[in-house]
């Protein structure tokens, strides 16, 4: 249990770290992404609204103090581009002058191109290379194709993308080993509780073992001398209760512990049809309605004692709870490597009942813990121990009237 707690503190720990990671460096590449788009956009508009090219700007001293300027007097100078103008679409003009990479001929296919996408504004990956356009005009008119190369633009993009996963990678790989190391430490006044609380339970039970021997020693010199009576059976009834809570206690508290359990190769067919056939005539004598249906030649690697009590708590815990004159079914099915088991039963009170606290120690579904249905509310917190020793699940579900508890190893 401890080492189960260890793992999941650590599971959660690294997968919040990255998750937060991941939400950052997405938006700081998002962020990088779009100021890179509305630049691009902002030169292609400006080389559109004058005819193609770039015109000379005078500089002033404040045309150098805003870093976040797209347009300066050396954008004529950086700025790699050409433009292609088009009639019916046939080329009736191309300049070339400011790019060395792209041929006259290169330009006019790419200008046909982007009119062929029927975009106004796009991206071509061309050559190893990234252009942008923007298209003015269009129909009958004469249409201008403006290119921008922003090949360094996009491949700054890819290695900011490339550079953040990596890092993200290496953070999350150092903060699982700084936590893995670490988490015992983090973890330890909670481990110390457990532990606690489990050598409590422990020494609790056996102590508890003197007196209710002696109490039922004292029971039997009473029978003896002044006979049975109803006094003496209810004391011997509530020492076989405590008795029995006592040996569950004891029980759960070495199934969280771990380590005990032999696991092999076992025929749960066989266990499950010896155990089922023990408490079918005691259904049957409370007038209610069992039904078995156990695949034969079915194994799963468990703890044959164990898997025997497994299915005996389900088995009690249907025929306590299900409906005067109401059916209990019991299902057994290979699936895989593994099994599916079933345990249902019907119960017409079971549809406002919350489920997702049966498995909790000590809770009972009648709140006031003073009903006829025997029970000490650890057996189904003791069933679910089993089977995750089994590497399976337990749960409960309710349909159309029944109550199932489904095993899955």
């Amino acid at each position: 249990m401890v080492k189960k707690l260890q793992y999941k503190f650590i599971g959660i720990a690294t997968g919040s770290v990255f998750l937060m990671l991941l939400l950052v460096l997405a938006m700081i590449n998002i962020i990088s992404s779009v100021r890179n788009n509305r630049e691009t956009g902002i030169l292609l508009e400006h080389i559109a609204n004058n005819n193609g090219h770039i015109p000379a700007m005078h500089a002033s001293t404040s045309d150098y103090g805003d870093l976040d300027s797209v347009l300066t007097p050396e954008t004529q100078y950086e700025t790699r581009y050409f433009s292609v103008r088009l009639k019916n679409d046939q080329i009736v003009g191309v300049d070339n002058g400011h790019i060395a990479a792209v041929s006259f001929v290169e330009a006019g296919n790419y200008a046909k191109a982007a009119l062929a996408r029927g975009k106004e504004r796009g991206r071509f990956l061309w050559n190893g290379r990234s252009y942008d356009y923007l298209v003015r005009g269009h129909g009958d008119q004469e249409v201008l194709v403006v290119v921008v190369d922003t090949t360094k633009m996009y491949y700054s993009t890819v290695s900011l993308v490339r550079f953040s996963a990596y890092v993200g990678l290496v953070m999350v790989g150092l903060f699982f080993l700084m936590i893995s190391s670490l988490s015992r430490r983090v973890l330890k006044p909670i481990i110390d509780n457990i532990e606690s609380q489990k050598q409590f339970i422990t020494n609790a039970s056996h102590e508890l073992k003197t007196p209710l021997a002696i109490i039922s020693a004292n029971t039997e010199v009473l029978e003896m001398t002044a006979g049975e009576s109803e006094w003496t059976q209810s004391i011997r009834n509530q020492i076989d209760r405590l008795t029995g809570l006592i040996n569950r206690l004891i029980t759960l508290a070495r199934l969280q512990e771990g380590g005990e359990s032999k696991l092999e190769e076992i025929s749960a067919s066989m266990i499950a049809k010896d155990v089922v056939a023990s408490f079918k005539p005691v259904a049957l004598q409370q007038g209610k309605e069992y039904e078995s249906h156990i695949e034969d030649e079915v194994t799963v690697i468990a703890e044959e004692r164990s898997f025997r009590e497994l299915i005996s708590i389900l088995l009690d815990n249907a025929a306590k709870y299900c409906d005067d004159g109401g059916k209990v079914e019991t299902t057994l099915r290979k699936k895989g490597k593994g099994l599916v088991m079933t345990v249902s039963n019907t119960y017409a009170a079971g549809a406002t009942v919350d489920y997702d606290r049966f498995f909790e120690r000590f809770y009972r579904e009648d709140q006031s813990h003073n009903s006829e249905k025997k029970g000490y509310g650890i057996g189904l917190s003791m069933a679910k121990e089993m089977v995750e020793q089994y590497k399976g699940s337990l749960h409960a579900s309710y349909k159309d009237g029944s109550i199932t508890f489904t095993v899955t190893i």
